[in-house]
């Protein structure tokens, strides 16, 4: 649970739930990049790791904008997640698979990094940056990581 944690148990927590989809991405043969996923509407695994990537990228750029004092983008009260993702689906569409394999791990290590260089306060008190509302930084890292590695391991073990 967040609200019982400090940075170090929050980055060792990341790293955990990277971890299997490290483990999992090691052992693919080639050919593998490229079958479709059941029920994933003819993703990929390299669909599906990209997917990853971008949302572990996304969450590095939005702890350096508001550490930075910045607004990490301008919020869309029509933001639709399904369009975001088609989104990401057709950036990294053409893209083979050990570039995707390279800007995913690329992307944690600045999400980690990012998570390294901010404080405790930065990451675990609500109001800290107005942008989030109510949440705290760490709650908005943990739904591009930590609760999102999970989600997508079955779909790279497949």
């Amino acid at each position: 649970m967040l609200s019982e944690m400090n940075k170090q148990t929050f980055l060792a927590e990341i790293r955990a739930t990277h971890e299997p989809l490290v483990a999992v991405v090691g052992t693919l043969a080639d050919d593998a990049w490229a079958e479709p996923l059941p029920n994933m509407n003819r993703w990929t695994r390299k669909d599906a790791l990209a997917h990853v990537g971008w949302w572990s990228d996304h969450s590095a750029r939005v702890v350096t904008a508001l550490r930075a004092g910045g607004v990490p983008y301008e919020r869309d009260p029509d933001f639709d997640i399904d369009a975001q993702n088609r989104s990401i689906l057709q950036e990294f569409r053409d893209r083979d698979p050990g570039e995707v394999r390279a800007f995913e791990a690329a992307a944690f290590e600045r999400l980690v990094a990012a998570v390294e260089a901010a404080s405790d306060e930065d990451l675990f008190t609500v109001d800290r940056f107005p942008w989030l509302g109510e949440e705290t930084l760490a709650t908005a890292v943990a739904w591009d990581s930590t609760k999102h590695y999970p989600e997508h391991l079955p779909h790279l073990a497949a």
